[in-house]
């Protein structure tokens, strides 16, 4: 074939494939760097400009004289609408008022102290003991010699009570300790709250007794923040459930779903706007409507950040923070960013200064922004514009609930804590799968103990019964087990069809018998987390994973505005240890000597 016609063929594919495909067309630049031609630097460090017209015509070369950000911003003004959440309901129940008085992890997290006389949900005992020292400590010396005698008698601890500190050493030591020289405080409570104290106590007027009665029990209320009777915690779920809503101009309410709450730490992010929930009803006898807000005017200052280049020509950066020692590979793409973003674009942020109030939300109408040279620019929001909706993005956005890809533009900021000092574990339960037995085994790793403390659950967990009993005087090498047994502190949740249905399945809460006992009596957690439900309990069986889960109870203490210090019980969930092996068999023929 003729190089004409080869020629020819090529140019015409090449135009082909440049029509079709746009094949893009690269420019590239190389880098102006001097070559020093003598050892001497004192004229180079001058940094004399020699032809200023040289400097404008690569200003032209490179684009800058096209620019149109050139301006630096001086005034920045902003237009808010702001409401402010004033109701909240736990978990389904009725709305009630609030206010930023209480932190709202307090009010969805706390557990009520409950005064009923029940052993499965009473106070520990030093708990009991302590309301009664405090009480004590109440009285002056006099009154405490003449009514001591008393508060023993009418609210005496139970004398033979040692098998409810079965596998509780420290607990019981305090109970024997106690039992005979002090008074149980939860009955005092008791007696406060029902109003019978003063007929279980021969009280004189004269020593105003139903003064220390009141400071008791504000010394306690103010002491354990407790809910009234209502509770957030979704047992079903393993989560916290709440709403809060804020009241609109128009009469209408801004409903915020909190159903999904359980890592301990509550903000923006815990929070998804439900279009749909009825109205939250509240105690207030006007609620607040939401003020029109006027625009606010601010200065913008320069972004500053550790390590960040200097636009001077002859300061030099820092070297707490050293780029150049980044180690990205080449999929590091958000590192490259970063560091894209320090060295190149990091003196082209400003901060704009805009102080809120807790338990608000903020949604930004309109930011213009004026520079130097008086041009007015309008800033818009970062999802805002025609785009698809996949490529949409932007930060602390409420979402709405059920609804993909739907977005709001309030910035909530609740009333959270920053940080809270917490205790070890009162309690901890490990739910696991067991694949072998197809069930789920909720393991009392940590059990709460009469000093209010957690202790050990295996070390609490009765061993009687759990190898089976020795086989002597027989000449049969091989014995018939009925069933193997697993450590007390293993409680069984058996799968079974949800209602109506033929398929799904949940977890329900079942119990394994007890051997060396009466055929009727059965196992039985110790902890609250698995006895707070009295009917049956059913967990739902997304909320236990092939790696498991993990609830553990702790006290938390942190203090408010004013130094106000709130005490509460609270919940935390997290992934557990993956799954578990009982080892549980039932019809076995084993060796006369096998330990199982």
């Amino acid at each position: 074939m003729p190089v004409d016609t080869l020629h020819n063929i090529f140019t015409k594919s090449a135009t082909l494939l440049a029509d079709i495909y746009r094949d893009p067309q690269i420019t590239a630049y190389n880098r102006l760097e001097p070559r020093a031609r003598t050892e001497d630097f004192t004229r180079s460090l001058r940094a004399e400009i020699r032809d200023p017209l040289w400097l404008l015509t690569r200003q032209w070369q490179m684009g800058e004289l096209e620019a149109e950000d050139a301006g630096s911003a001086i005034d920045a003004r902003l237009l808010t609408s702001q409401m402010h959440i004033d109701r909240i309901a736990l978990r389904g129940a009725a709305g009630h008022s609030y206010d930023d008085s209480i932190p709202l992890e307090t009010v969805a997290e706390r557990e009520l102290i409950p005064l009923a006389d029940d052993k499965s949900v009473s106070f520990p005992h030093a708990l009991k003991v302590q309301v009664a020292h405090f009480f004590l400590k109440l009285h002056k010396p006099v009154l405490r010699t003449k009514y001591l005698p008393q508060y023993r008698t009418a609210f005496a601890f139970a004398q033979n009570d040692e098998s409810v500190f079965r596998g509780q050493i420290d607990g019981l030591n305090v109970y024997v300790a106690t039992k005979r020289r002090d008074f149980d405080g939860q009955k005092v409570l008791q007696a406060i709250y029902g109003g019978t104290f003063e007929t279980l106590v021969s009280v004189d007027a004269a020593d105003h007794i139903d003064d220390l009665t009141k400071a008791l029990q504000d010394w306690f209320e103010r002491q354990y923040s407790q809910v009234p009777n209502e509770s957030a915690w979704d047992s079903r779920r393993l989560t916290y459930a709440m709403q809060a809503a804020a009241p609109r101009s128009d009469g209408t309410q801004l409903v915020l779903d909190a159903s999904h709450y359980n890592e301990g730490r509550l903000d923006w992010y815990s929070f998804e706007v439900d279009p749909a929930a009825p109205a939250l009803a509240t105690d207030a006898a006007t609620p607040a409507l939401p003020q029109p807000q006027e625009p606010i005017s601010f200065l913008p200052v320069a972004a500053s950040f550790k390590g960040m280049p200097n636009p001077r020509f002859w300061e030099m950066e820092n070297r707490q923070i050293n780029f150049g020692r980044l180690d990205a590979k080449t999929t590091d793409s958000l590192l490259l960013v970063f560091a894209e973003l320090g060295l190149i674009y990091g003196n082209d942020w400003f901060v704009i200064p805009y102080s809120m109030n807790v338990n608000t939300l903020c949604e930004i109408k309109a930011l213009v922004v004026t520079d130097v040279f008086g041009e007015r620019t309008l800033i818009r929001a970062a999802d805002e514009g025609e785009e698809n909706d996949w490529q949409r993005w932007s930060m602390f956005n409420l979402s709405n609930k059920n609804e993909l890809g739907s977005y709001n533009r309030q910035f909530f900021l609740p009333a959270a804590l920053t940080s809270t000092l917490e205790s070890e574990p009162l309690e901890q339960v490990n739910y696991t799968r067991d694949e072998m037995t197809n069930m789920v085994w909720a393991i009392e790793e940590v059990i709460p103990d009469g000093t209010g403390k957690g202790i050990n659950g295996y070390d609490t967990a009765d061993k009687f019964g759990v190898e089976p009993p020795p086989i002597t005087a027989s000449t049969a090498s091989i014995r018939y087990v009925l069933g193997t047994t697993v450590p007390e502190n293993w409680i069984p949740f058996l799968p079974v069809h949800q209602a109506g249905s033929n398929q799904s399945i949940e977890f329900r809460r079942a119990a394994m018998p007890k051997l060396g006992v009466p055929p009727t009596d059965v196992v039985r957690p110790k902890g609250l987390l698995l006895t707070e439900v009295s009917t049956r309990y059913y967990i739902n069986e997304e909320e236990i994973p092939g790696a498991g889960t993990l609830i553990r109870r702790t006290y938390q203490r942190a203090r408010w505005y004013g130094g106000r210090t709130y005490i509460w019980i609270g919940r935390y969930r997290e992934t557990g240890r993956g799954e578990a092996s009982s080892e549980l068999r039932f019809d076995q023929i084993e060796p006369l000597g096998s330990s199982r």
